[in-house]
């Protein structure tokens, strides 16, 4: 770890904010109104169902959620505070692609039964993924609309209730939309706005709200969209002529953490139980099951130390109150903090759609689990 440059450091850094649980930074397409009605409840019963749904189609997404322009970190930037525009084949959950297209080049990520292969046109470099854990970092494909409403609608309750919303023409879907209004006080989303095919379910545009603030935060829309299942030849990896190919066990940073000692990872957080930790990545701790979900990950001390002087120098950090050493990077809708032991010799990125009081929670109770 101590090897790794400040700019992999800091890169890293800011996109575990996104990590957490909102994988997905999304954007609005202009969307015309519609005529569909479906009724709320079938139609978000519809939507989490839809997983099931093939299409193939191109989206945009962006997202406004106020972090620190880093420039080392221009990229990343782009992802949590620009527009990412993907062109998307989805057959099952275990077959499709994903191309980010950007001006400098195009980077595809396909999943197979057999795990994800990565095509880099830049590096002309062909990667080979054995397994991601569940708990990971955004990915752009996060951002696509039936990905974004499905993950996000998985994390509400039956006491968020869903209401109508106008419906809207999107990619050529008469789109019916419903609002699910997010009660728990524990979480900072406020508020889930989806449009679907009222037939399909397939989600179509999503915007996510958070609380207390007036526009959305993320937004995501197809422009193009044609369901039914796509060409079976765009969903297996292909490499130029030439190209090179490497394998590697996980393409994730979380997953390489993940594989630690997680013995200092206590059974409850912020008033938030464990989960069963997910096999082969003891050291992912995710504490809750909505959308109040804290996620805590050991850390290297020495690399604990150099993010922690790396919020320092942006000024962007608020200092956590902990016995300890601990700062937290904050937005309307995420928030996350790196924490140290007062004898610097354990630390933890913790993270999550959470208020302030949260993070402030779940630090102590690390701190405290550490020194037992």
């Amino acid at each position: 770890m101590a090897a790794w440059s400040g700019r992999v450091l800091w890169r890293w850094a800011v996109v575990a904010v996104v990590a957490a649980l909102l994988v997905g930074v999304p954007a609005t397409i202009a969307a015309r109104p519609g005529d569909a009605r479906a009724d709320p409840e079938q139609l978000r019963d519809l939507v989490a169902a839809s997983a099931d749904r093939p299409w193939t189609g191109y989206a945009e997404a962006r997202a406004a959620l106020g972090l620190p322009r880093i420039a080392q970190l221009a990229d990343v930037t782009t992802l949590l505070s620009g527009v990412t525009r993907m062109r998307g084949w989805y057959a099952a959950p275990d077959r499709s692609r994903v191309d980010v297209l950007s001006a400098v080049g195009e980077r595809d990520r396909y999943t197979t039964p057999r795990g994800q292969a990565v095509w880099d046109y830049g590096a002309e470099l062909l990667t080979i993924v054995a397994r991601d854990p569940q708990v990971r970092l955004p990915r752009p494909e996060d951002l696509l609309p039936p990905e974004l409403a499905r993950r996000l609608l998985a994390g509400t309750t039956a006491a968020d209730p869903p209401t109508e919303l106008p419906s809207r023409r999107v990619a050529g879907v008469d789109a019916a939309g419903v609002r699910v209004t997010v009660a728990d006080p524990g979480t900072t989303v406020g508020a889930l706005d989806v449009w679907a095919d009222p037939a399909t379910g397939l989600p179509v545009a999503v915007e996510v709200r958070a609380r207390g603030v007036a526009d959305p935060l993320i937004t995501t829309a197809f422009g193009e969209l044609t369901q039914g299942p796509p060409d079976p030849a765009a969903l297996e990896p292909r490499r130029g002529p030439g190209a090179g190919v490497t394998r590697s066990p996980t393409s994730d940073l979380f997953g390489v953490l993940g594989r630690g000692d997680g013995s200092s990872l206590p059974a409850s957080l912020a008033g938030r139980e464990r989960v069963r930790p997910e096999r082969g990545f003891p050291a992912l701790g995710r504490y809750g099951t909505t959308l109040g979900q804290l996620i805590a990950v050991p850390l290297p001390p020495d690399l604990a130390g150099t993010l922690l002087a790396g919020i320092d120098r942006a000024g962007a950090g608020r200092t956590l109150t902990v016995e300890g050493q601990g700062s937290a990077l904050e937005t309307p809708l995420l928030t996350l903090a790196v924490v140290r032991s007062e004898d610097g010799a354990q630390a933890w990125v913790l993270a999550g759609l959470v208020p302030p009081a949260a993070i402030d929670s779940g630090a102590t109770d690390l701190l405290a689990g550490g020194r037992t």
